[in-house]
This record gives structure tokens, sequence and C-alpha cells, in this order.
């Protein structure tokens, strides 16, 4: 199975995707294995199932170390009062980096990849990571966070930014 990331303006990533079954579709570490390593190959820390086009309410995160989850159905139980602005960005939208309001701390209940239910509460970074990928299990992605004045100024940089580089790398090219 090849994984090719969607981009954000893909409809279906602007849908929910449906509740993984256990029963019916098995066991999905298999499947889990493949988005982390996708995942890694992008140089993200999250990636949920439906940015590669898989209609499943799956996401993973971490950093193949200490830190590795595979969430299977969550649902937020909590919110931490305290928020924080920092930069995100999504393997969806390339380049395009913006100041997101997060609560500092959630609660999620999900399904492991033996469909065990886990209550676990995620701190600072991880909790900020579990959020954004959440977000996708509601349809939902960072863009919507923000005002359009931020998100238009954020694209036209990246697109500068892109540009510059394009420039830079057509100077170095050697013709022979």
């Amino acid at each position: 199975m090849t994984m090719k990331l969607l981009p954000i303006t893909s409809p279906s990533l602007r849908e929910a995707p449906a509740e993984y079954d256990f029963e019916k579709e098995g066991n999905p570490t298999e499947l889990c294995e493949k988005l982390f390593a996708k995942m890694q190959a992008s140089g993200g820390v999250g990636l949920s199932a439906n940015q590669v086009g898989i209609d499943k309410k799956i996401f993973v995160f971490g950093d193949g170390k200490e830190l590795t989850r595979y969430i299977i159905n969550p649902t937020v139980i909590s919110l931490g009062e305290e928020t924080e602005s920092m930069r995100e960005g999504c393997l969806s939208l390339p380049g395009v980096m913006l100041m997101v309001k997060r609560p500092k701390e959630v609660t999620l209940q999900y399904q492991d990849v033996n469909g065990e239910v886990i209550v676990e509460t995620f701190l600072e970074l991880a909790a900020r990571v579990v959020l954004h990928e959440y977000d996708h299990m509601l349809g939902q992605n960072f863009t919507q966070r923000v005002s359009k004045m931020k998100l238009d100024r954020a694209i036209k940089k990246a697109k500068k930014i892109k540009l510059q580089e394009a420039r830079q790398a057509h100077k170095e090219q050697v013709y022979v």
C-alpha cells in the first residue's frame, strides 16, 4: 500500500472519518506502523489516516523512541485551562507555519491496537500534537484556528521561501 499525503484542500479532510471496527477490520497494527513510517519519512511528528486517504479514526504520533502512540477511535475527555500559542505546521500543507493557541493539557480516551480502551493525559508538545491530529478526526485542521489574514500571510511567506529555494538551487546547478 502506497501512502500519498493529501493536500489540505482535499474534500476527504473536511469530513470526520469513520470509526475503526475491530471486529470487521481486525488488528490495525500493520496500518499504524505504515502510518508511522510515512510520518517519519515526511518529517512529521503526527499523522492521521485520513491525511493519506484512509477513512478511519486513527492517528499516530511520536518520536519513534520514548514517545510513540497509535491512537484509534479517540475522544477528548477533558482539556486543561492553561493555553499556549506555538507555531504549528501540517504535512498536508507543507511549508506553512501558523501560530495556534491550544490547551497545554488534554485527556484522551482511545483504543490501542488490541482494542483495549486507554485513558491518557498528554502535556505540552504531546498535547499539541494530539489536539492537532484530533482536529483531523473532526474533519477540521489547524488553518481553521487562525484568522484568514494570518493564514494568507503564512501562505504568502511559504511561497516566497519556496521561490527563493528554487532560485538558489538553479544558481547552484553546473552547466556543461
